[in-house]
């Protein structure tokens, strides 16, 4: 199954040996939790990153939960930013409600690791069937817009860090939980601590 995992989620991830540079922007629809809980969920992942040995945590203002990328580069042509904006406006959908109760690393099963890093997770089980939804109306929407479709099915998450090591799957005693009532599209910039927001559209209008 084709599934896009992350965007660049809490420090993009090293590639040990590869000589690979990554993209200056990356340009991606996505949902932002409420700074409160993104505060809680940065100060969970500093908390087990600790436990876990780990060094480069994700940070408050770049927790998010992906939803489809536009592209990345040094800049994106103007007519495709334009079309993505088009795409946010043309969605129709409720509001819902999300629960991250699962921390996870999807690694692959362990496949092929030899020092590649990658991304230990939260989970949802609440508004997983939601978040899915709302990622194939963008996809139709971009498709019909001439925008590149990506993958068609994703696994809801939100990046706690990239690592070589992975954490054994466990649930939250205290999983995040909020009401979805708006998408953004937004662009991360390499180095920079806080995505910019080109686009948000409110859920159920």
């Amino acid at each position: 199954m084709d599934m896009q995992l992350d965007l660049f989620g809490g420090g993009a991830p090293k590639l040990v040996g590869t000589g690979r540079s990554f993209p200056t922007h990356r340009w991606y629809f996505t949902l932002l939790p409420p700074p409160v809980i993104a505060q809680d969920m940065e100060y969970f992942a500093l908390r087990m990153s600790r436990r876990y040995g780990v060094r480069r945590p994700v940070r408050a203002a770049r927790i998010h939960a992906s939803l489809h990328g536009i592209g990345e580069g040094d800049e994106i042509p103007a007519d495709d930013l334009d079309a993505a904006l088009e795409v946010g406006e043309a969605i129709r959908r409720p509001a819902f409600d999300v629960t991250f109760d699962r921390l996870m690393t999807l690694d692959g099963g362990g496949k092929g690791r030899k020092g590649r890093q990658f991304p230990t997770v939260l989970s949802c089980s609440t508004g997983q069937r939601e978040i899915q939804a709302l990622h194939e109306n963008l996809r139709r929407e971009m498709l019909r817009r001439g925008l590149e479709g990506g993958p068609s099915n994703i696994l809801p998450h939100v990046t706690l860090w990239y690592d070589t090591g992975s954490v054994p799957e466990q649930p939250l005693s205290r999983p995040f939980r909020w009401r979805v009532r708006q998408f953004f599209l937004v662009r991360t910039t390499l180095g920079e601590a806080r995505p910019e927001c080109l686009g948000e559209w409110r859920l159920g209008r």
